[in-house]
């Protein structure tokens, strides 16, 4: 798959009710959070949030869940994307990133490929949205 990228794929009133329930979350800290058990020079401490994981007992994990996959529902069908089963929704927020944040921006790609969400340098902090899904 290809990289598929839309901005605003969601209402400006909706990106800001995200923005702030995700600001109100209980948030845990990653030492590592790009690169877990590899040794480098620098590390990529950052905070997440668990919203969903089919591999847990009770997949919903968070009441903000039920805000994040009509998102995917929307930016799916927008960007021609079929999913069938949602596997894992994650929040992080980084502070300091070199990567400027775009609020209401939709990324789509295959997990396969090394990626990362890094942290901001010139802006306060990002936070981030992860979907895995088939």
């Amino acid at each position: 798959m290809e990289l598929v990228q839309i901005d605003d794929v969601i209402p400006k009133p909706y990106q800001n009710q995200l923005e702030s329930e995700a600001s109100a979350l209980g948030w845990y800290f990653h030492r590592e959070s790009a690169r877990p058990g590899l040794a480098f020079a620098r590390t990529f401490s950052g905070f997440y949030h668990m919203a969903f994981d089919i591999s847990q007992p009770s997949p919903v994990a968070s009441g903000i869940n039920a805000l994040l996959v009509p998102l995917l529902f929307v930016a799916s069908e927008k960007a021609g994307i079929k999913f069938t089963q949602l596997i894992r929704v994650r929040l992080g927020m980084f502070p300091q990133t070199t990567i400027a944040p775009q609020k209401g921006r939709m990324a789509f790609f295959d997990g396969k490929h090394y990626h990362a969400s890094m942290h901001p340098q010139r802006h306060a902090d990002r936070i981030v949205v992860t979907f895995n899904f088939r």
